[in-house]
């Protein structure tokens, strides 16, 4: 439930930041979304971050641990049919093994962001991949 829950609130906050609504100039932040996703760890268990998995092209290494980071977005846009590119994203954050990308097992994501990091937080790198091109 309360993943729901976050996933309305941070697909909300997205709209109304996108639309410039809500009542406030505050919303996700992609410039602190790419720190926090670049951290070696990440959460209030202190998890491997993000990039510790994620090379961000075939520049930094190969694509055995995790998909790349480069491209995310545009491959987010056609993953699943039906869910928009922030959508994807969200739900691959908070339920990691929800679309599992071919190649990969299930479980090989850190299973609690949804739990470890705050809906700021999880916003806040969304935001960084929705840039991802």
């Amino acid at each position: 439930m309360r993943k729901t829950v976050l996933f309305t609130l941070v697909i909300l906050a997205l709209v109304l930041t996108a639309c410039g609504g809500g009542g406030s100039s505050e919303g996700p932040d992609a410039a602190n979304g790419e720190k926090l996703y670049n951290q070696a760890t990440l959460g209030s268990k202190s998890a491997e971050g993000c990039a510790s998995c994620h090379n961000m092209d075939a520049s930094e290494g190969d694509e055995t641990d995790a998909p790349f980071t480069a491209g995310t977005a545009t491959r987010a846009e056609s993953r699943v049919p039906g869910l928009s590119a922030e959508e994807y994203i969200m739900e691959s954050i908070v339920n990691p093994d929800a679309y599992l990308v071919e190649g990969f097992e299930a479980g090989s994501m850190y299973q609690s962001w949804g739990d470890d990091l705050s809906e700021e937080q999880i916003a806040d790198i969304l935001a960084y991949l929705v840039t991802v091109k």
